[in-house]
């Protein structure tokens, strides 16, 4: 039996988080002994993963160490792992410490995952293009790369300049199961069903553009009298964007949920879901929504992140004031996750 080592900071809420619970879920146990190391101790999926999988701990660094360049990193960092692996994955991408702990781990081949746009992350947000000057040099350590989609990858290897490295695509798996398991679980919160209702999750933060969308049902809000808009999830702009429904009187067509632990009985309940983004790696809650058959609308720019599986719109505000009420029809996405399947096994 083969071993693998899978290296995640953490599993609390976040897409490379849910991410990872799916990637590790779907290796075939019976081929492969999987551990999982994980840097933080309190992780809200734990109990979500499946039980032949290892879960082990890794030592974290100080916040400052953030700032201290890579290459000076790897020369101090010892983690204490003496297994000798055939493949290990750094699936975070993000942190010194999963790709530190994959680079000093003795195994034949090391992986890591690409979960967003790095070119444009790096344009629009000046903490991280400071952090990606400081860490970048660890990417020579790797001997392939996986991005989450062409757009993801395409950014990646143009910004790294990552030639003669193998890459390839494998999208994220979408544990339609659980969608089903989870969707018949008691409602949150009350919806009136009388009204077009639209949604949007994500983490409120700048890259996710609920900003936009806010300017967005603005530009309309005389037209949309039928609509209602939910916006699930927390983050650091969510006063931010509150202020902002106030100041445009669009609290009778926006409510701000704040964190759903279930989203999925929400969102069934929607007509259509909706998101803005700024630039993605892939966006899992589009494909969430979409086998929950909802209309997803988005703009014609994240077509890239979800290769060939949803169409972007020229025009957003049509495609809102176009939407009609139907019933659901759930798509269990068997064609898509068993490509998936198949990919993490050749992999």
């Amino acid at each position: 039996m083969k071993k693998l080592a899978i290296f995640q900071s953490d599993l609390n809420i976040g897409g490379i988080q849910k991410s990872c619970v799916n990637f590790v879920n779907n290796i075939d146990h019976k081929k492969y002994e999987v551990d999982l190391y994980l840097v933080e101790k309190e992780n809200i999926f734990l109990k979500d993963i499946n039980s032949n999988i290892n879960i082990k701990y890794i030592k974290k660094l100080p916040y400052f160490t953030k700032m201290i360049p890579f290459s000076i990193l790897k020369i101090f960092y010892k983690p204490k792992i003496n297994t000798v692996y055939d493949t290990v994955i750094d699936f975070n991408s993000y942190s010194n410490e999963t790709a530190l702990s994959a680079i000093k781990t003795n195994s034949k081949t090391k992986i890591m995952w690409v979960h967003n746009d790095v070119e444009i992350k790096i344009k629009e947000e000046f903490r991280y293009r400071i952090l990606h000057f400081l860490f970048k040099s660890k990417y020579r350590h790797f001997d392939k790369f996986i991005a989450v989609s062409s757009g993801a990858l395409d950014s990646f290897t143009k910004v790294n300049k990552i030639k003669n490295k193998k890459t390839d695509i494998i999208p994220n798996f979408i544990d339609t199961n659980e969608i089903r398991q989870k969707v018949d679980a008691e409602k949150p919160i009350e919806i009136d069903k009388n009204k077009i209702n639209i949604c949007s999750i994500g983490r409120l933060v700048h890259q996710k553009g609920f900003d936009i969308l806010i300017e967005k049902i603005n530009e309309i809000q005389e037209e949309l009298n039928d609509f209602h808009f939910y916006i699930i999830g927390d983050g650091k702009l969510f006063n931010e964007i509150n202020l902002k429904i106030k100041e445009y009187n669009l609290e009778n067509l926006v409510t701000m949920t704040g964190f759903l632990s279930n989203p999925y009985p929400t969102l069934n309940e929607m007509d259509a879901f909706i998101l803005l983004s700024r630039y993605e790696g892939q966006g899992m809650v589009f494909l969430e929504a979409l086998a929950l058959g909802l209309d997803v609308i988005m703009p014609k720019h994240l077509e890239k992140y979800v290769d060939n599986e949803i169409s972007g719109s020229e025009d957003i505000k049509s495609s809102i004031l176009n939407l009609k009420k139907h019933k659901h029809k759930f798509n269990g996405l068997e064609k898509y996750n068993s490509n998936i399947k198949k990919k993490i096994n050749n992999l």
